[in-house]
Parts: C-alpha cells; structure tokens; sequence
C-alpha cells in the first residue's frame, strides 16, 4: 500500500463552517453545531493535529450570524494562501432548489426562496477548484449532501474536470436523497462524532480509511452510510500526525498471509467431461471422414455446420475444464487463467467491487446487436497514472462498456467460487480500505447499472 500523504501544516489550511441557529421557524436549530466546530477544530490544531491554530479558521460559533460576504471572503483567503492542504467543512441544513440542486444554509436561509438565501454547493465547488493546494478536502455534515458527490463524478461537469487536475476528496454524511442525522441531546452530529472518532484513533489513518471507520460507525448504528468521491492521491492523505505503527487493532493484518478462490470440479464433473470430450472427438473426427468420402455432402453445407457444432462444443467442454483463480495478498490481486497469470498491485488500484449485475452489448457496431445481463462481476477502477495490465479479463472481449467507464472487469465471481462477503473481508484485510459495495460503486459513478 503507498504511504501515507502527510501535508505540511505551514501551507495548509482549514476553513470549518457551522450554522447552528435559523431565524426561519422552518429550520430547527442544530445545538450540536457548535460543539461539532469546537471539537474537530481542537483535533486539527491540537497535540496531534498538522494545522497552526491561526490556520484553522471557525466561522459560526459565535452569537454573530454568519452571512454570505463573510463566507466569501473566508474562502477566497483560504485557498489563496494554502499551497499544500485546503479542507472545507460545512455543518447545518442542506436544502435544494427547484432544480434539485444543493444549497448551504446560513442563518437567514429561507426554505421557499433557496435560490436567492442560500449558498449553492457549485459556489464552494468553485473556491476549491482555484485554490493552488495539492489536495482539497470538501466534509459535508448536511441532509442531502451526496449530491456533492454525485455532481463531482458527473464526466461533463466544468468543476469535476478542474478538480482532477490534482488530489481531491469529498466526504459528505448521507446519500443524494437521505436526511442526515442530529440526534436530540447527543453532543455532537451523528457524522461529525463518527469522524472524530476516526480523527482521534492511535494512529493516524488515511481519507480513505477515515471513510470506512464513518462507514462503519453510522452503518451500526443503523443511519445513513457516508458518500465519498476520490481523485489521484487524495484518498492516502492524513489530517493528524501519530506514530504509524500504532494503527487501530482493526486495521492490523491477521489470518492468511492470502486468500485464493479456485474454480473446483469435482471427480463426478470430471468423469463426465471426460466422457463428453470423448464422444466430441469421435464426432469430429466422424464428420471429417464423412466429408472426405463425401464431398457432395458439403454443397448442401449439412456436415460442416454440424462440424462446427461439434468444434463449438469441444470448445466449451474444454474451457470448463480449464483451472481458474483468484488471489488476494498483502502484494495485490493475482488472476490465473488458462495457464496465465496477471497480477494487479494494491498501489495501482484506486478501488474495487462486486457489481451484481452489467448488462453489455455483443456487438455495438451490428445493427442486430445483442445484449446479456451476468451478475456478481468483480471490476478494478485503477489508478489514472498506473500501466493498464494486459490479461486481466475472464470475461468475454466484448465488456467495451466497462473499459469505456475506465474499470478493468475482471471476472464473474462463479468463474472462480468467490463468495463476495469473504472476498471483501480478504482485501480489507490484505489491501486496505479499497472494497465497495454495489451500491457504493453506483453512487460514486451514476453511469453503472443500479
């Protein structure tokens, strides 16, 4: 796995944003706001913190409301001055327009005028995609705030195309569509308290690793599972130092150094395969007889149409025979097919997951072409800057879709008895926090089936 990304403190900076109280009676006041600001700036800047306190600025725990100029003006400084780290965190109310389009409340948003009271998501977007900083970090602790990420991996988007040109990260509290959570009482934002949890573990863990460990958190306790969106190397970077060697006893490697699923064909399958290639030879070598004493025969094309019948069966007789795997280790994914073999590292991989299902065209080009659905196929996002191995596939050629949406399919979990529960807890363990979910997967790229 690549090392962790450390940002120099001295040319970062945070910009933490929460609205706790609404003049509109229509908002409820969020009382953990404040506590949520109070807390995670504490982390940032405190022992183990990488910020300066003078580079973590707070904006709306005080009594002052904040407002739009404000805001701006914060932003605009911020990514003027961060070379090296730029993270913006955002709690309160989450409201979309008529367009369905994410808005930021501040104090004095009003739900039937969001429009022209509010600050729409694309504003915020448009401050991190100037900043000069190698990595920008957007947190969103707000109902409906996976629209962020939804809008990022849109591949038309202006803002997503600027984005990529360096590390961003986008970690938001709930889905596209769900609420998000502040219990009534609880001192902190459901999210929030998830992430400090993560932020105060011994060692210091990655985004990426900070995300399962929200994941986890919210998951178990029965809310919405967070959303993230990654580009290049933002996912390896860290938002507090420590001493690695102290990671978290769940992340620790234990079991199997690896873990191989292998097709496995019983002696009873065999026999009968056996059997089945036996009466495919004597049929072929039947046909070609009967076509060398009867040339008249292949006029009428009966014998080399059953002849290809016959080859198209030995065919298939012999790829069931044939040994296939998969292997996970602490080195990456190792494919084994037909007597070749295709290894994958983990720091070539920018994720991985079970579809559980894809349809794909048999030949886009055909005006009669054909479609097929499979279900549970195993696909590899790589890296942008990673050489694209060759003979990754078990899978038929004509997955164009796939390698068009930039994934490598790698085979149908079948193909080589992977049960998907083991298989994730395999990579989790062996390669980190790279494993998605299907729903994972179409969340961060809507052009996947659902």
């Amino acid at each position: 796995m690549p090392d962790p990304w450390i940002p120099d403190g001295s040319a970062s900076r945070a910009v933490l944003i929460g609205v706790p109280t609404y003049r509109s009676a229509d908002l409820a006041e969020i009382p953990a706001v404040r506590d949520n600001l109070t807390a995670l700036r504490k982390v940032l800047t405190g022992e183990h913190g990488l910020l300066p306190v003078g580079h973590c600025q707070v904006l709306g725990d005080q009594d002052q409301p904040l407002d739009k100029a404000t805001l701006g003006s914060a932003l605009a400084v911020a990514r003027l001055e961060a070379t090296d780290l730029l993270l913006v965190y955002y709690a309160g109310h989450g409201l979309l327009d008529e367009d369905g389009l994410l808005h930021l409340t501040l104090a004095d948003a009003e739900p039937d005028n969001v429009a022209y009271t509010a600050v729409p998501l694309e504003v915020v977007k448009r401050e991190l995609s100037r900043a000069r900083a190698r990595a920008r970090v957007l947190v969103l602790d707000c109902c409906f705030s996976g629209r962020a990420v939804a809008a990022m991996s849109t591949p038309d988007s202006l803002v997503a195309g600027q984005l990529e040109v360096t590390g961003t990260f986008t970690l938001t509290s709930t889905t596209a569509t769900a609420p998000s959570h502040a219990p009534l009482g609880a001192t902190y934002t459901a999210f929030t308290e998830a992430l400090l949890g993560a932020l105060r573990t011994p060692g210091p863990l990655t985004l990426d690793e900070i995300y399962v460990y929200v994941d986890r958190d919210l998951a178990g306790r029965g809310l919405p599972r967070p959303q993230r969106r990654s580009v290049n190397a933002a996912s390896d970077l860290v938002l507090v130092s420590g001493p690695v060697e102290e990671r978290p006893v769940s992340q620790k490697a234990t079991g199997p150094s690896q873990v191989r699923f292998t097709r496995r064909i019983s002696p009873g399958k065999r026999r009968w395969y056996a059997c089945l290639s036996a009466v495919w030879t004597l049929l072929a070598c039947g046909l070609g007889y009967a076509m060398w004493l009867r040339p008249s025969a292949v006029a009428g094309g009966l014998i080399p149409e059953l002849l290809l019948v016959a080859l198209a069966c030995g065919t298939a007789i012999a790829a069931r025979e044939k040994p296939r795997s998969l292997m996970v280790d602490k080195t990456g994914l190792t494919l084994d097919r037909d007597g070749m073999s295709c290894h994958i590292p983990w720091q070539d991989i920018d994720y991985l997951g079970v579809l559980r299902q894809f349809t794909y065209t048999g030949s886009s080009a055909a005006p009669g072409s054909w479609r097929k659905t499979v279900s549970e196929v195993l696909v590899v996002r790589p890296r942008q800057t990673a050489p694209r191995p060759e003979k990754t596939s078990l899978l038929p050629a004509n997955y164009q879709e796939l390698q068009d949406f930039g994934y490598i399919g790698i085979c149908k979990l079948r193909f080589v008895d992977a049960d998907p529960v083991v298989l994730r807890q395999a990579v989790e363990r062996l390669g980190g926090p790279l494993f998605r979910s299907h729903r994972d997967l179409v969340d961060m790229d809507p052009r996947l089936p659902t």
